[in-house]
Order: C-alpha cells, then structure tokens, then sequence
C-alpha cells in the first residue's frame, strides 16, 4: 500500500509539472511590457560578461534573480527559452511543494490536486518571466511550507532552511520579505520563549547567519565594496519606501475590493479559528493553531505590501493557497455540513482562478496587455534569433511590427558604432543580443531606480555614474526608450547629474537619441 502511495503521488507530480511548466511558459512568450519583462535579461547574461550588480550597475532592489538567471543562460544558452525555464521551474516548485504540503496535512488527495492546479495557473503565470515581487514572495511561501511541515512533524532542524529561504527571499526584493521575515521571527521568539525550546531559536538564528556569512565571503571573492552593497541594498530603498508611504493614499477599493475573493476565503478561516478556541480544549497550544498564526504572518504581510506596491496585483494565487488551509480547518473543526461547506469553497476557489486566468493569463493585465489585441503579436525571432519562441506585442505601439522595426535599427546602430559605448533603455536586452559589455548605469530606469534631483543621495550616483564613464572611457551614450523621448526624460536620465556641454545631442527619431561625449572638465571633478 505504500509503495502504491508513492508510486501514484510520483505521477501526480509529474503531471502537476508538466501542466505548471507549461502554462508559465505559454503565457509568459505572448507579448511584452519592456521594462518588466525584461529587468532580469540583460543583467542576468551581463554576470557572464563579468559585470556585477551594484560593482558595475546600481540597483535598488535585492539582486539574487540576476545570479539565478546567469546560471540559467549559462546551461540552456543565451535565449528566450533559458529566460522563461526560470520561470516556468519556479512556479514547478510551487507547484509540487503545494501538493505536497496539503497532502502531509491529511488533505483529500482530489482536493489537493485542484488546489495545486489552482495555484498553477495563478502563481507565476501572473507575469511569466521572472520578476523581482513573485521571486521574493514565493521563496517566502516555500520558507511558510517547510514551516508547517516542520511543525506538523516537529523537526525543530528545519528552521535552519526557513532562515535560510526568508534571506533568500529579502535579496531577490527587500519587500514584502521583510514583512514576513519580522512576523515569522516573532513567531520565532513566541515559540522560543513559551514552550522553552532553545533548539527552534538557536537553528533560526543559524540559518540567517550561515545565509550572510555566504553572503560576505561571495561580496569579497567578487570584490563588490560592502559600503556600496548596504547602500544600495538599504539605505537607498529606505528612503524611497518612506515617501512611498507617505504618500499613497488607501481607499475602500484598494484595501477591500481588490481582494474580495482573498478575504472571502481568509474571513472564515480567521472565524473557524475563533470557534475552534472556544469548543476544542488547548487548542491555543495546538499544531492547528500555529499553522493559523503562520498562515495569518503570511497572508497578512502579502496583502499589506500588494496595498502599498504599485505593481499590477498578483497575489491571486493566495485563493487556492486559503482554500487549502481552510479544508484543513474545516476538517478538524467540531462544525456541522463540513463536505458540503468544503465543496462550496472548492467551487469558489475555482471560479476565481477561471475569473484571473483569464484576466492576467489570457489577456495579460499584468503587464498592460488587456487593450491589446494578442493575437496581432508578430514573431521576435525577426529581432534576433534569440528571441525564438517570443511573440511580441507592447501596449505602447499600436503596430508590434512598427516597435521591432525601431529595435532592429536601433541594434544595427549600435553594432556599425566601434566605439566604447553606454546604453540607457527600459529594452534591456541589447547587451546579451550583442554579446557585448554596453555598461548600463542601472538595472532599470524609474523615478525610484536610482537617487533623482532632490534625493540627498543624489551625488552618490552623480559619482558613480562619472566613474563609470570615465573608467571605461565612454565615448557614446545611446538612450532608447518605448515613448516619446523629451528633455524631462533626458534630464532625469542623464542632464541632472552632468551637464547638457559635455554632450553632442543627436536625434535618432522621437523614442531615441545619441549623446557623443565632448571633452569636459565636469567629467573629471566629481563632487564629493
């Protein structure tokens, strides 16, 4: 009996991984929104070129996906496909670790096969290529899961790993993993200090510091300044995500209405729990309830940074994930009607991942795809052959056929120029379609990407941006971008931080434009 267990959940995990795999990698090849689609491309293949995030291009958010897709490139090529096999893997391993841990919590085998089904199609498939919010958000999902399980099977040991997955998931984005990592080491300490298990401290604190001193070893070996790393790493970003704060302004439809069917499944688990503590005796000291507070860490501190982050919404995927937990809950609760309130909450679940496939997979929303037509997208290997597999089409050009025309000039502009040349462009992939060091200021290029005008870390790039100039001796700059390219653009790329005589302005057409390097004084003086 149980070889034949094993032998049928061997081949539910294939099929989970084949249908997951597949999914991501479909949707994630129909269309483009350049500067999300592509913030990992570029960077990840510039890691094989010797280019290093934070040494060689500033960054604001945790850095980890680039190393992750470096490898990527490295095994399967520099292409399209090595690119969304990231992906696609990823959401594998959500996946089957969602099966997996539903079925360790006595799940109905049916039951955790539409949940993992469910979460499939609404996991990573919500943008398809690797992005800096799903990495963070899903190394703290799994981190959550191998939580419950150790809990359920009390192997203290396993803190180590959650330790482990929480500082993952900070270096890919410092949040939401942040949120989780402070709610899970409270939980940590509660534990700790309740139940005078000294081994769930000392493992978790292990686990982080074992993750840091890799850390600091790998920052020396590849000689990245350690000053440089915490300034980009956290004292930038804290300053941004002050002013975020401040100035985002909540609503009924941002904190409620976008999330009803999230709440309409986390609501009866919160009131399950409430009932369980009053009919079930000790139940506060119960696994059960320490999977609530876990489940209630993580939902909770997802939710709050989806209120406050403007990303499109993609934590859909928590639906099938509270529906799981709330079979379980149901379950072992002492409430009457539980196969009919368990099929009620399957059909919900259900309808809902129907509702966002079609909403985020199908017509793409996350990456402001919904008033294109998908169908319209033309072929990318037109572009370069390493974009086999990619149809393209952007909501920023009626005419997909019209913005790879643009590309491919723009491309063969750079390959005619023999000279040392930067390129500033939210398309961040001309460095691995050239197989050539274009020494790009930053990862992205935002409002947030880097300090502006009136940031008091403002010189900072002001130097580092100088620096780079002058050590690689750049002749030319290229700024290519997706919109009408307009001084306001120019000031905030480049004008702000050296001034309009040290350059030759050249005009490509009205997304783009040439900036050829005169000799200037300015560029030799860097404030300090």
């Amino acid at each position: 009996m149980l070889k034949q267990i094993k032998y049928k959940d061997f081949y539910i995990s294939i099929i989970l991984i084949v249908v997951s795999f597949c999914i991501n990698f479909n949707v994630a090849s129909n269309g483009v929104y350049p500067v999300d689609t592509f913030i990992h491309y570029d960077n990840g293949y510039r890691i094989l070129l010797g280019e290093l995030p934070v040494k060689d291009y500033w960054i604001v958010h945790g850095f980890l996906i680039d190393f992750i897709q470096a490898i990527f490139f490295h095994i399967f090529g520099n292409n399209w496909y090595a690119y969304v096999i990231h992906s696609s893997l990823f959401n594998c391993i959500i996946v089957v670790s969602s099966y997996f841990i539903f079925k360790n919590l006595k799940i109905k085998k049916t039951h955790c096969i539409i949940i993992s089904l469910s979460i499939s199609f609404l996991a990573y498939p919500i943008s398809g290529t690797p992005f800096l919010d799903l990495h963070a958000t899903y190394f703290s999902l799994i981190s959550i899961y191998l939580l419950i399980f150790l809990i359920n099977e009390e192997k203290p040991r396993y803190w180590f790993f959650v330790a482990f997955l929480l500082c993952a998931a900070f270096f890919s984005k410092q949040v939401p993993s942040i949120y989780t990592i402070m709610g899970i080491s409270f939980f940590n300490f509660y534990l700790f200090l309740k139940y005078k298990k000294k081994e769930v401290f000392l493992y978790y604190i292990f686990g982080a510091i074992s993750f840091l001193l890799f850390l600091l070893v790998f920052l020396i070996y590849q000689e990245i300044n350690i000053n440089d790393f915490i300034f980009q790493i956290f004292l930038f970003p804290q300053s941004i995500g002050t002013n975020r704060y401040s100035a985002h302004e909540l609503n009924f439809n941002n904190i409620f209405l976008d999330f009803k069917f999230i709440y309409l499944v986390l609501i009866p688990i919160v009131v399950i729990n409430i009932y369980n503590l009053q009919k079930i005796k000790n139940y506060k000291d119960s696994k059960s309830f320490k999977f609530f507070i876990v489940l209630i860490i993580f939902a909770s501190t997802t939710i709050f940074h989806q209120i406050y982050t403007k990303n499109q919404i993609y934590i859909f995927f928590l639906i099938p994930f509270l529906t799981g937990f709330f079979l379980y809950f149901v379950e072992i609760s002492k409430i009457k009607n539980k196969k009919k309130l368990m099929g009620i909450f399957l059909i919900i679940c259900l309808a809902a991942t129907t509702k966002y496939h079609i909403k985020f997979n199908i017509e793409r929303k996350f990456h402001e795809l919904s008033n294109t037509n998908i169908r319209d997208a033309v072929d990318a290997s037109t572009l370069d052959k390493k974009f086999a597999g990619l149809f393209w089409i952007s909501p920023h050009f009626d005419n997909p056929q019209k913005e790879i025309e643009n590309l491919k000039n723009y491309l063969k502009l750079l390959k005619d120029d023999k000279k040392r040349k930067m390129i500033i462009s939210e398309y961040n992939f001309f460095s691995s379609l050239m197989n050539e060091k274009l020494y790009a200021p930053s990862r992205t290029y935002d409002n947030i990407s880097y300090p502006q005008k009136n940031s008091k870390y403002f010189f900072k790039y002001k130097n580092f941006l100088v620096k780079k100039i002058k050590n690689n001796s750049i002749k030319e700059i290229y700024i290519f971008r997706s919109s009408v390219l307009n001084d306001e653009d120019l000031n905030e790329l480049i004008y702000n931080y050296i001034s309009k005589s040290c350059f030759n302005r050249k005009n490509i057409d009205k997304y783009s434009t040439k900036l050829t390097i005169l000799k200037c004084q300015e560029l030799f003086n860097e404030k300090k």
